[in-house]
């Protein structure tokens, strides 16, 4: 057996010495605890001298009311720019804040009229681009039965508007209630400078539209687009429609109606050539919706039958009859539309391929009662029309329609009053028109069942050209660009639809005709955040009262 030594195997441990080295460094840790106690009382008598036992609790209120009070003071900041902006017309318009002191606008308009649409339109120009499609919104101050109940009145109608930056503060350049100006006033001063229009329309009891009313608003950047897009005609894709078994007769003539005169014209939009009975009630809808506002076509609301009595639907007759333009009835046989159309994949269509339907809405009911089928005994294009593929202007982008037969007139048949006033551009930008069509809508479908309405905000050329190069290629002194650029707006399948403008009197004026636009190269489409370019009809009235005189 083997023995092992312990002693030898395992060290001794001096005891002694192990306290010795604990106790030393016990006494040291001690030390070092006590000189930073010592330095940390130091410290606080140092700052917190005189302070109450709950000095942590007294800290924190005093930051927190520093910083409440640094915060009032900028808001007070804020509040005072935005108060500091002069009003033009203090009268109508006014600076004022809401609960958490953003700057707003206030409009008052003084005893409006009653039963009646009313329309707001005012401007604004902010020395700035803003940071997102958001151009700040109109609405009433009061709720909608208030409002109301404050015209029946005869009390002040009143609106907010929420300005879609917090600084700098917009200027208000202008204000027009029932396309009356009321204000107006200078542009904001800048190196960029955005000009915004919002409108609100309030309908009284008696004269809702049929899908509600939205506001609507207009944003113009004067940026130039470095990249730009090829142009495209608004020429419809085609679509087929079994032929009708018959044709409804004409239905009965309407009572007769009072002429009054355009809020563009001093004189009377009739003509000797035609019976003063048929042509009193041009421009005037049946629905009394006239003064319906919105958005439209691609991104469209409804319309209702008889709205836009003077809408024209053309139709190349084949094996099935293809929808191909819109047009605007402007005597008891003759249609305005775009030259354009009388082409189909650059060969021109005689008119012996064309019908006409009249007192349409359902685009694909041949029957519907109150529209009428027609011939086109022939049809002439402006004489600086072109007609070349490669000619992209719509200078002269006209054709007027002779029908075989004249229609009579009906709620659901009138034509639309041509323009009398001012020939001058200027005189109307700022201004909304109006086209109605079967075009192509956001979704893609080339043509709908039912029209929609559009308004179209009226910009000056310049606006039109800054906006994007590939204007000047088809743009001239005889047309006008118009659109929210918000992807609502007349597309393909709209071509020939007549941009109306409403006046005073309630009727309806001929001012455009839709004719070319922008390409989306992703969807082959219209490009829609770009204006649309019309035919000025304006330019125009010596060679279209030529052609209907005849």
């Amino acid at each position: 057996m083997i023995c092992i030594n312990v002693e030898a195997t395992f060290p001794k441990v001096d005891l002694r010495n192990k306290h010795s080295r604990a106790n030393r460094h016990r006494r040291r840790t001690s030390c070092c605890r006590r000189k930073k106690g010592e330095k940390e009382k130091r410290r606080k008598r140092f700052f917190l001298k005189g302070t109450s036992p709950g000095y942590r609790t007294e800290i924190c209120r005093m930051v927190n009311s520093v910083m409440r009070y640094i915060i009032f003071i900028e808001l007070l900041y804020m509040l005072n720019k935005a108060t500091a902006a002069t009003s033009p017309c203090p009268q109508f318009f006014r600076y004022t804040r809401n609960d958490v002191f953003e700057a707003m606008g206030q409009v008052e308009i003084p005893s409006p009229p009653k039963n009646v649409a009313l329309h707001l339109k005012i401007g604004l120009s902010v020395a700035t681009s803003l940071p997102s499609k958001y151009v700040g919104r109109l609405e009433l101050a009061q709720s909608r039965e208030e409002s109301v109940k404050a015209i029946q009145q005869g009390r002040s109608l009143f609106y907010l508007v929420h300005f879609p930056v917090r600084r700098p503060i917009p200027v208000l350049t202008g204000i027009w209630f029932n396309n009356q100006r009321y204000c107006s006033g200078p542009r904001a001063s800048g190196r960029v400078v955005t000009s915004i229009f919002l409108e609100h329309t309030l309908f009284p009891p008696g004269i809702l539209p049929t899908s509600g009313s939205q506001g609507n608003s207009v944003e113009t950047r004067p940026n130039f687009d470095e990249f730009v897009p090829p142009v495209q005609d608004q020429r419809p894709n085609v679509i087929t429609i079994p032929l009708p078994t018959q044709t409804r007769p004409n239905p009965s003539l309407p009572s007769k109606m009072t002429t009054e005169k355009p809020f563009f014209s001093n004189k009377d939009n009739t003509f000797d050539t035609f019976e003063s009975s048929n042509y009193s009630d041009c421009g005037r809808s049946s629905n009394n919706n006239n003064g319906t506002i919105n958005l439209l076509i691609a991104r469209g609301m409804k319309t209702s039958p008889g709205q836009w009595p003077w809408l024209v639907a053309i139709f190349i007759v084949k094996i099935e009859f293809e929808f191909q333009c819109a047009g605007s009835l402007v005597t008891n046989k003759h249609i305005i539309t775009a030259a354009h159309c009388m082409k189909l994949d650059e060969v021109t269509l005689p008119a012996s391929t064309m019908l006409v339907s009249l007192g349409r809405y359902r685009l694909r009911e041949w029957r519907e009662p109150g529209s009428v089928n027609r011939e086109v005994e022939e049809y002439r294009l402006h004489p600086n029309y072109k007609g070349d593929y490669k000619d992209q202007t719509a200078d002269s982008d006209l054709a007027v329609l002779i029908l075989r037969e004249p229609v009579e007139f009906s709620p659901f048949i009138k034509p639309v009053c041509l323009w009398s006033g001012s020939t001058d551009l200027r005189d109307i930008v700022g201004f909304s028109g109006y086209v109605v069509g079967w075009g192509r809508d956001e979704f893609g479908n080339p043509y709908l069942a039912e029209p929609r309405m559009s308004m179209v905000p009226i910009v000056s050329q310049e606006d039109c050209l800054w906006s994007n190069a590939g204007f000047i290629a088809f743009t001239s002194n005889r047309t006008l660009c118009g659109g929210s650029r918000n992807g609502s707006g007349p597309c393909n399948g709209d071509s020939g639809s007549g941009l109306v403008i409403r006046n005073s009197d309630g009727r309806y004026q001929l001012r455009g005709i839709v004719s070319r636009s922008i390409l989306d190269r992703t969807t082959m489409s219209c490009d829609l955040t770009q204006f649309v370019v019309y035919v000025d009809v304006a330019k125009h009235m010596d060679w279209i009262r030529t052609q209907i005189a005849t």
